[in-house]
C-alpha cells in the first residue's frame, strides 16, 4: 500500500491514470465487468435459460454457469455450450472468457 501511494504521489499524473490505479486497487474494474457479462447474458440467453440457469464466478477465464434444472443442464453440455462460448466471446472480447463449466444447484 505505501508502495502505491508514493507511486501515485511522485510528480503530477494525469487524473484518467490515478483513477485507474484508484479502481484497479478496489476492484471497480470487476465490477463493472460483472455488469457487463449479466447484461450480455440477458441479451443471449433464452427463456429457459433465464429462468433456470444463473451465472457464477468468472475464475481464470471459466465461466460457472448452475443450472437448477437437470434437463436444460444436459442440453447445455451437449447441444449449446460451444455456441454460448462463441457469443459470449464475440460480445466480451476473445480473450475474457476461455471456458464455460456447467454445475447443477
Amino acid at each position: 500500500m505505501m508502495e502505491e501511494w508514493q507511486e501515485i504521489s511522485r510528480g503530477p499524473k494525469k487524473l484518467g491514470d490515478l483513477l485507474g490505479l484508484i479502481m484497479a486497487r478496489y476492484g471497480y474494474a470487476q465490477t463493472a465487468g460483472r455488469v457487463e457479462l449479466e447484461r450480455v447474458w440477458n441479451d443471449i440467453a433464452d427463456g429457459r435459460m433465464k429462468e433456470h440457469a444463473r451465472l457464477g464466478p468468472l475464475r481464470r477465464g471459466i465461466l460457472e454457469i448452475a443450472v437448477d434444472s437437470a434437463s436444460l443442464l444436459a442440453d447445455l453440455e451437449g447441444f449449446e455450450k460451444g455456441n454460448l462460448l462463441e457469443s459470449l466471446q464475440k460480445r466480451l472480447g476473445n480473450t475474457t472468457i476461455r471456458g464455460i463449466k456447467f454445475r447443477r444447484l
